[in-house]
């Protein structure tokens, strides 16, 4: 089974002319969307609010906001008019087998520090506000941010035939002084996660560094093969230094922490720049940065941050994270990430996955705060599709275990009326599904699965979450014809 095919749709971003608006989106044209439209001028009314975008920053907004701020980023983003119609007609077309790729081509760089993960789009009409409404968490629905560079889309380096491992590089660091980090848990995560791939017979291996230093670093990426994968794990950060090309003034600087030595434990940072160039030679073709702040931009200085900066040295794909993400939420994030991966699946498909699982591993208290993780991860990518390793997938094709991961299906619901909700219904069940429903208030008949039957080697797990169920109200796991 190929990874799920995605339709294009891109939209190009730029600021409005002084006083006239918030910004600018035109749809350009791509074979399954249509021809470009003419651009839309957003009115500063429309424009996300700042305080709405502070809380979130801090998470300490509520759902309610965070569903108000959504729609004003959607506003934005698919403003009501053509281009929204454009994206429903795209996301009907795709059906449940394909996806809707939502390549945001932003040139303004004050624009690009806007969260846009967050937007909201009501697809069924007049429902009352859910976490459905946030697409980010559709599985039939990617946003990936394409940065406009003036050179080639990055051609991935041809991965010699007879290879039989595929390079992971894992850099781990938690420098005295920094927040504790449990990263020996992340670093066994992503070893179990990688344990299973095989693709035509070829595995990957992941090589760690443990309290990496600099020089461990620098040696750990000699060579072109030497990390097709990128992982670090600890902290990131935007610092201020010199800028010895424009009079000495402070500049904004992303940067990693490493340690200086094992001995003292004391912080050494390595720069966005220095990072990118030494990836770059590696030949990688994807860098994870599980560290905060790894995702930050700023409109004075846009290269500067880590992951702009790996992206303008033409590193395909880049994952990061643009807040400070919850320890726990970024060891999930990696462990569905990379099973994903392994399966044979999109990066798409992947990083869906990872913050379904961010969603579900939060313990916040959605009566105060949202829960906000699912949207801390920003995707990079140049690609034109999620395949990460297109020459072994086609090979091989991704087998019955990534048709199973296929079969999880998540719902957060945040009220039900009358009526019914089923997970998902099938007429055989032959080898694994997942049903997760998450509910606030039941009011109607809740099934996880409804099923004609069941295979010898199948596996069924269905999760429910029910706060408040109404006296009319029927719960039921699993419904069978026969077994």
């Amino acid at each position: 089974m190929a990874e799920r095919d995605y339709i294009d749709f891109k939209l190009y971003m730029t600021g409005a002319p002084e006083g006239k608006g918030f910004c600018q989106v035109a749809v350009l044209p791509t074979p399954e969307v249509g021809e470009a439209i003419m651009p839309v001028m957003v009115s500063l009314d429309n424009a996300p609010r700042a305080d709405l975008c502070a809380q979130l920053a801090s998470k300490s907004i509520t759902l309610g906001n965070l569903a108000v701020l959504g729609k004003q980023l959607a506003e934005c983003l698919l403003p009501t008019g053509p281009a929204r119609d454009l994206f429903h007609d795209a996301y009907r077309r795709a059906g449940e087998n394909r996806g809707v790729r939502l390549r945001l081509i932003i040139a303004d760089h004050a624009l690009k520090q806007i969260p846009w993960e967050y937007f909201y789009v009501d697809l069924l009409g007049g429902a009352p506000d859910s976490m459905r409404g946030f697409l980010v968490l559709d599985k039939a629905v990617s946003i990936v941010r394409h940065e406009p560079l003036p050179f080639p889309h990055p051609a991935l380096r041809p991965v010699p035939k007879g290879l039989k491992e595929l390079s992971l590089l894992v850099a781990a660091a938690s420098p005295q002084g920094e927040e504790p980090l449990d990263l020996e848990g992340e670093v066994r995560t992503i070893e179990t996660a990688v344990a299973s791939f095989d693709l035509a017979g070829v595995k990957i291996v992941p090589r760690v560094l443990r309290d990496a230093t600099k020089q461990d670093l620098s040696q750990a990426l000699l060579g072109t093969q030497s990390a097709l994968i990128f992982h670090f794990a600890g902290h990131g950060s935007v610092g201020v230094r010199r800028d010895d090309f424009n009079s000495g003034v402070p500049k904004g600087e992303g940067y990693v922490l490493l340690l200086a030595d094992r001995a003292s434990r004391q912080k050494e940072s390595l720069s966005a720049e220095a990072l990118s160039r030494e990836l770059k030679g590696a030949g990688t073709r994807l860098a994870v940065l599980n560290a905060c702040y790894s995702g930050t931009r700023t409109a004075a200085y846009p290269w500067s941050g880590i992951a702009s900066a790996l992206t303008a040295s033409e590193i395909p794909a880049v994952l990061a994270m643009q807040f400070k993400v919850e320890h726990l939420a970024a060891e999930a994030f990696s462990r569905a990430l990379y099973g994903a991966l392994v399966l044979g699946l999109s990066l798409d498909e992947a990083v869906w996955s990872g913050r379904v699982a961010m969603l579900e591993t939060s313990n916040v208290d959605p009566g105060t705060v949202a829960n906000v993780e699912w949207g801390v991860p920003v995707l990079y990518s140049r690609l034109p599709n999620g395949a990460l390793f297109p020459e072994r997938i086609e090979e091989s094709g991704a087998g019955p275990a990534a048709e199973a991961f296929r079969k999880v299906f998540s719902q957060t619901v945040t009220g039900i009326q009358d009526g019914t909700m089923t997970g998902v219904k099938v007429r055989l069940i032959q080898n694994g599904v997942k049903i997760v429903q998450k509910v606030k208030e039941a009011r109607g008949e809740i099934t996880g699965i409804k099923a004609g039957g069941a295979g010898a080697d199948a596996s069924i797990v269905v999760e429910q979450e029910i706060e408040t169920a109404g006296p009319e109200s029927k719960i039921v796991g699993a419904d069978f014809d026969s077994l």
